[in-house]
């Protein structure tokens, strides 16, 4: 390709991405027992607004291929909705208009197709429709008139959507298809209980049974390419400049405490945050049982997004 060409290429690039109202970093690494398999899965498209985390679930090759497909799936539903938007545009960009579109039925249809492509796509690559995938899914789109944006987002499972907002502490949006949802929905615990028992670093900061559910926090109740539809957790909210949004897949969450997703966050460069979050689990997962009961060993992926506009 000629000099010129590839200058003006990346020149256009540059300012496509200069477009962005955001400054992103995203991370994603293997479990160390199977280094060359990532079950994970991410998409990052900063011009199209559109951004993920998939945890395929299983331990296995079809755990892989579950998050591939729905991680395929999602961006190409999402590329047709905006090429079908930008009506003849040349420049491939974000929902103009939050107003145009309801978006949470968008991203509901989105996740949707991508179950039914898990469960049959995903399905015959890997030889077995015993193969599923959790995800979290978080969209924009521009407010017109006031010039601000929305972030739209769904989820199954139990990858996870933060919110750090100025000195306010971290805000967790979604809330995990797992046994600590179900204790609290039958009320055999509330939620500043569940809470207690998610965040603990110690078996001695529980009783027996607090224990056995933090043992077993990590079984989720639905996934994308399960028998049945999922129940889809759809909401939105306004974002502002120097919100810090995080996406991550259990590997981060279950290995480390909000408090310390928080302090990775405000403490790093944004362009840097979510590689050292991925490095803190990581090292985390490393940790002696006697010194944490955290310490996981997982696939790991972090997606954290600073609002710049």
């Amino acid at each position: 390709m000629p000099h010129n060409t590839q200058h003006k290429k990346r020149t256009k690039l540059y300012h496509l991405h200069q477009r962005s109202p955001f400054t992103t970093s995203g991370r994603s690494i293997a479990n160390e027992r199977h280094p060359t398999r990532n079950e994970d899965n991410i998409i990052i498209d900063e011009l199209g607004g559109l951004f993920a985390v998939f945890d395929g679930v299983g331990g296995s090759a079809a755990a892989e291929i579950a998050s591939q497909t729905a991680s395929h799936s999602t961006r190409r539903a999402w590329k047709r909705i905006l090429t079908k938007e930008r009506n003849r545009r040349k420049i491939y960009t974000f929902l103009e208009d939050c107003n145009q579109h309801d978006l949470c039925k968008v991203l509901e249809d989105l996740i949707l197709e991508a179950d039914e492509q898990v469960r049959t796509n995903g399905a015959t690559r890997a030889h077995t429709d015993d193969l599923a995938t959790t995800v979290a899914l978080a969209a924009f789109c521009r407010q017109p008139d006031i010039h601000d944006y929305t972030m739209v987002y769904a989820h199954v499972g139990d990858s996870r959507i933060y919110l750090l907002r100025g000195e306010e502490r971290i805000q967790r949006l979604t809330h995990d298809d797992g046994l600590l949802s179900k204790l609290i929905e039958n009320q055999i615990v509330n939620e500043y209980h569940a809470f207690r028992i998610d965040q603990a670093m110690r078996a001695d900061q529980l009783s027996d049974v607090e224990y056995n559910y933090f043992r077993l926090r990590g079984g989720i109740t639905q996934a994308l390419g399960g028998p049945i539809p999922p129940t889809i957790h759809t909401n939105k909210i306004s974002v502002y400049p120097g919100d810090r949004i995080l996406l991550c897949t259990d590997g981060i969450h279950d290995n480390l405490t909000d408090e310390e997703i928080e302090h990775v966050i405000r403490t790093n460069p944004r362009s840097s945050a979510a590689r050292v979050l991925v490095e803190s689990a990581r090292e985390r997962s490393h940790e002696d049982r006697s010194q944490t009961i955290r310490s996981k060993p997982d696939d790991m992926s972090a997606i954290v997004m600073t609002c710049r506009f």
